[in-house]
């Protein structure tokens, strides 16, 4: 190993990656790794044989007295039922498979990272944690892709709503919603406006379609968009909606571009 030095023969601080490993294979079984000045971890979990547990990813600040959920997203998998790389994830289950998983984490400001078994039934998972000052590993980090999406679509004067699935500890971070009314009949015009309201958004944003009168064929859209940092839900793990009401004549369409977060 070489040392790095000054023009003035000081010696130069270099902070060194850092790793751990172990085995998860009872409830609350936990790999952790004490981190100083590290900016970035790469989590491997790899099994020999079927395993039914959930793996939870958690940090501390306080030298890991108290830990609390942070976010994992998966860099590569094989085997099994796969997630959905650069998705958010806080734990992932596993059932009766041989999983292999490399998740990256953002690690900066916390004293430890932990991955331990919040639930467990059998199997032996194998851990190997990493960290270190470097960049991270995973492009998107904290560019964060979006990676979901909720179509839905109504019938000729009838309701629809779009619903974002609630995922426990996370919530939804709206990056696009785009409505279009579609006229199946003549419509006419009226002077109380058609409102689309939403749920679980802050400040409950509506959106207005004037009641005009529009001919058969005719489509309308209103598009909200949230720009790069997303809106972000109000609660976490509750459904998000955007609610189309009855319209004679109208046909809706709601698109949602999502992503998860804290």
């Amino acid at each position: 190993m070489s040392v790095i030095t000054r023009t003035d023969g000081t010696y130069i601080p270099v902070r060194e990656a850092r790793s751990t490993t172990g085995t998860l294979a009872a409830l609350n079984a936990e790999v952790v790794l004490a981190l100083s000045g590290d900016n970035a971890a790469l989590i491997q979990l790899s099994a020999a044989a079927a395993v039914t547990m959930t793996v939870s990813f958690e940090g501390s600040t306080d030298g890991g007295v108290n830990y609390f959920p942070v976010i994992a997203i998966p860099y590569a998998a094989t085997v099994g039922t796969l997630p959905v790389l650069s998705q958010p994830m806080i734990a992932e289950a596993f059932s009766a498979v041989i999983p292999f998983r490399v998740y990256a984490l953002a690690v900066g400001q916390l004293s430890n990272i932990r991955i331990r078994a919040s639930a467990w039934t059998s199997g032996s998972a194998f851990i190997s944690i990493r960290s270190g000052p470097e960049q991270e590993l995973h492009p998107t980090l904290f560019n964060r892709t979006s990676t979901l999406c909720v179509t839905a679509t109504g019938a000729a004067a009838a309701a629809v709503t779009a619903t974002l699935p609630a995922v426990a500890g996370l919530r939804h971070y709206i990056d696009n919603i785009t409505i279009t009314r579609s006229a199946t009949a003549a419509l006419t015009a009226a002077a109380a406006p058609v409102l689309v309201t939403t749920t679980n958004l802050p400040g409950t944003p509506a959106f207005t379609f004037g009641a005009d009168t529009g001919g058969i064929g005719v489509d309308k859209t209103v598009t909200f968009d949230a720009g790069g940092t997303g809106l972000a839900a109000s609660a976490i793990g509750t459904n998000t909606t955007i609610v189309c009401p009855v319209y004679t004549g109208v046909i809706w369409r709601v698109n949602v571009i999502y992503r998860l977060g804290l």
